[in-house]
């Protein structure tokens, strides 16, 4: 019954959803602001009911018997993503390693083998992992013996390139799955056609229907889904069934169910590469059922974007600074979606940072000197900054920009004091 109450509530988001469109135009804007971890406005009981769910599984610390591992990095989503609330960024000591090999042909590939059946006796002492996420715990301990002791690092005595990563903020960021294929790439510019030195690009996901990523610091899936299934299995070790592949054959609720796909389809919000994870730890896969992950996605989906600061003449003069120097030909004040105009400031296409925030880390078809665009509502409360966390302060941050932000990064070096001010004014205000 509970199932069946979670995916009424997703199947009337999304007939709220279509009802929005219908008195939405790109011209609008879309009321989806609210504090810190609240649910977009709008959203009726039953729907609040399922985002309260899923924050709850956001929230939950796995163990070993519920599928905790055997390799993790965290015990929970909250974990990496608690500031200031759930579903925020992390302070450094949340960060994490990333690692990988280059083949033959000079392709970066994981270092350590996948774990599959045919390696299960193994995976208690020897290492194996479902990505280039390093984790910190394991593999030592079992279900009737869960803290592991004396466990080391996994080496990476192998690796070619090793990278960290700082967990970035997700309020808001659902509603990029609202977002055109067309407004996206109507700021591309791969060949740099008009040449003002900003070459913008997508990351088409190949196995995800070739759609658009949009989600992840390159890019790299093109649903919240994905996202979700990849994180909780590298982080976590925790397995999923995708929500189209575990939905199935569940007789009682098809003629529902038919009506859920047809939406799904219209919207893409469902599309994860994979139909089944598996980890060979002892514990019966999927190790999180379809409803936990389908409240999971539904809370990220729908988490408010931040609310806007007050707007001061101090702040409109820092944005005529912030548009003079360049800041907006990456980072893109408005987007329109299906259901009105938000304003992340971002573009949604992967960058040339240049060399020195280059990480070497190449995913689909984002290289290792590319980065999407980091929105920045909500930047007064998401410190530290870059994809590793490195820049303390949005001043360290914009001068480590390099590549196709080098002019931008250089007319901020050269503001005068005033000015500097004034942009940080309005930078404050997003």
């Amino acid at each position: 019954m509970r199932t069946f109450l979670i995916l009424s509530s997703v199947f009337g988001a999304l007939t709220l959803l279509a009802i929005l469109e219908s008195f939405s135009s790109a011209g609008e804007e879309a009321n989806v602001s609210g504090n810190f971890g609240a649910a977009i406005p709008g959203l009726n009981t039953g729907q609040l009911a399922t985002f309260e769910f899923g924050r709850s599984i956001f929230k939950k610390s796995f163990t070993r018997r519920e599928g905790l591992g055997p390799h993790f990095n965290a015990t929970s989503c909250a974990s990496c993503h608690e500031d200031p609330v759930e579903g925020g960024s992390a302070q450094r000591y949340r960060d994490f390693f990333l690692a990988g090999r280059l083949n033959q042909e000079g392709i970066l590939e994981k270092i350590y083998p996948d774990c599959t059946e045919f390696n299960a006796p193994t995976q208690r002492t020897e290492c194996c992992l479902p990505s280039m996420v390093i984790p910190h715990y394991g593999p030592r301990g079992d279900n009737e013996n869960p803290v592991a002791s004396g466990v080391e690092h996994p080496s990476l005595s192998q690796a070619d390139v090793v990278a960290n990563r700082n967990a970035p903020p997700m309020f808001g960021v659902g509603l990029f799955r609202l977002i055109s294929d067309e407004e996206i790439l109507s700021r591309a510019d791969p060949q740099d056609a008009n040449g003002d030195g900003i070459s913008g690009r997508i990351n088409r996901i190949e196995d995800e229907d070739n759609q658009i990523g949009r989600f992840g610091y390159k890019c790299q899936t093109a649903s919240i889904e994905a996202f979700n299934r990849g994180a909780l299995n590298n982080q976590m070790g925790i397995t999923s069934n995708s929500i189209e592949f575990a939905m199935g054959p569940g007789q009682d609720e098809k003629p529902f169910l038919d009506e859920l796909f047809e939406i799904k389809t219209a919207y893409a919000q469902v599309a994860a590469p994979v139909d089944e994870l598996t980890d060979y730890d002892g514990v019966q896969d999927p190790e999180l059922s379809r409803g936990e992950l389908i409240a999971l996605v539904f809370f990220q989906e729908n988490l408010a974007a931040p609310r806007r600061g007050r707007i001061t003449s101090s702040v409109r003069q820092g944005e005529s600074v912030f548009l003079r120097i360049g800041c907006a030909n990456c980072h893109a004040a408005s987007l329109n979606t299906r259901i009105g105009k938000i304003h992340p400031y971002t573009d949604l296409l992967l960058h040339d940072m240049g060399p020195e925030l280059a990480d070497g880390i190449t995913m689909k078809q984002a290289l290792g000197n590319e980065f999407r665009t980091q929105p920045l509502w909500g930047l007064c409360e998401h410190s530290p900054f870059l994809h590793d966390g490195r820049a303390a302060t949005v001043r360290e941050a914009i001068l480590l920009h390099g590549g196709e932000a080098e002019s931008s990064r250089n007319a901020y070096a050269e503001l005068n004091q005033q000015d500097t001010l004034m942009l940080h004014r309005f930078l404050e205000s997003l």
